[in-house]
């Protein structure tokens, strides 16, 4: 029996063959009505498109686009435009989006929900009415700012880290889990044994634990509880008190909190420091580069599907991507 063919749905229905493309591709001005009774006939004929040739005529598409590239918006959700341009991580995470969209044929215009007199709803309208399709929200920090208002059914979405982002949407993030188990690998391939980890407890919180996890599962110690230090707000004296009772050989921290810290101790009692967040800023410590251009780029990558394939706000099954750091040594 020959596979069913569009043709074969619009003899079904009296109707066209370009209005049955159009509304398997979920064009506007085919009607809903229609477009239900298109989909009826399709799956009771069996119909299953041809990957292959949706590919093609996706390309020859693009090929006949004469018109500037499609926009998508980059929403910074916390950090002012001041912050933003300090911070190497953002600069990087923005730039690897910037250039994936072009790759793929769009262009990325950011946004601040910081900026005064702005809100979710406020932007919303401003997106609908450039016509801009879908966004991506920068990782969420606070925990007060975890619901963002944001007219979601109109748009394609992704959030950038885990959070408390609220409602569930698409995400992507560093795989921290990985990342502190590849730490502790490289470490024990040195020969150091007594790791410990020092940092703020939200951060770790915010990723569902999946440092201190890790830290605990990968350990070369078989009891290594108290080289595990989470503070809520992690301070200088308590750091220091915590170093000299406990003596790790190495101290992984979550960011560069503690790099000046450790200058107060004597050359001969302090131990070697590796960050979990590593970064071109600071060479002379060694750790996990989280790669954040790489994680903007997935983040287009996974934003442009959901435009391709006219997906709209809440998904009823979010997915999280993601993405690999990588080991770099101290310089």
């Amino acid at each position: 029996m020959s596979r069913p063919t569009l043709n074969d749905i619009a003899r079904a229905l009296g109707v066209s063959k370009m209005t049955v493309s159009r509304a398997m591709r979920g064009e506007r001005h085919v009607g809903a009505d229609l477009r239900a009774k298109i989909a009826a006939v399709a799956e009771n004929l069996g119909y299953q498109p041809d990957p292959e040739i949706a590919k093609l005529m996706t390309h020859m598409r693009r090929a006949r686009q004469t018109a500037p590239p499609r926009t998508l918006a980059f929403v910074w959700a916390e950090r002012e435009a001041a912050e933003i341009a300090k911070s190497s991580w953002s600069q990087q995470l923005v730039r690897g989006a910037h250039q994936q969209a072009k790759k793929l044929g769009f262009q990325l215009e950011e946004f601040h929900l910081a900026a005064r007199g702005m809100t979710g709803r406020r932007l919303s309208s401003i997106l609908e009415a450039r016509g801009i399709p879908g966004f991506i929200l920068s990782p969420l920090i606070s925990r007060s700012r975890g619901h963002v208002s944001m007219a979601w059914e109109k748009f394609s979405s992704v959030v950038i880290g885990l959070g408390y982002a609220r409602p569930q949407l698409h995400r992507v993030h560093h795989h921290h889990f990985l990342g502190m188990m590849t730490a502790l690998r490289m470490l024990k391939k040195q020969g150091h044994e007594r790791i410990g980890f020092y940092s703020g407890s939200t951060i770790n919180e915010r990723m569902f634990r999946a440092w201190s996890a890790s830290f605990l599962a990968h350990h070369p110690l078989a009891r290594p509880e108290k080289l595990l230090a989470l503070r809520k707000t992690p301070a200088r004296a308590d750091f220091l008190a915590w170093v000299r009772k406990e003596k790790p050989e190495v101290v992984i921290d979550g960011g560069h909190v503690v790099a000046e810290w450790l200058t107060a101790l004597p050359a001969s009692k302090r131990p070697m420091l590796v960050t979990l967040a590593w970064h071109s800023d600071f060479p002379q410590v060694g750790g996990i580069d989280q790669q954040a251009d790489v994680l903007g780029a997935a983040a287009v990558d996974l934003l442009v599907t959901q435009y391709q394939q006219n997906e709209r706000g809440i998904p009823a099954a979010p997915k999280i991507v993601m993405t690999e750091g990588v080991w770099r040594a101290s310089s």
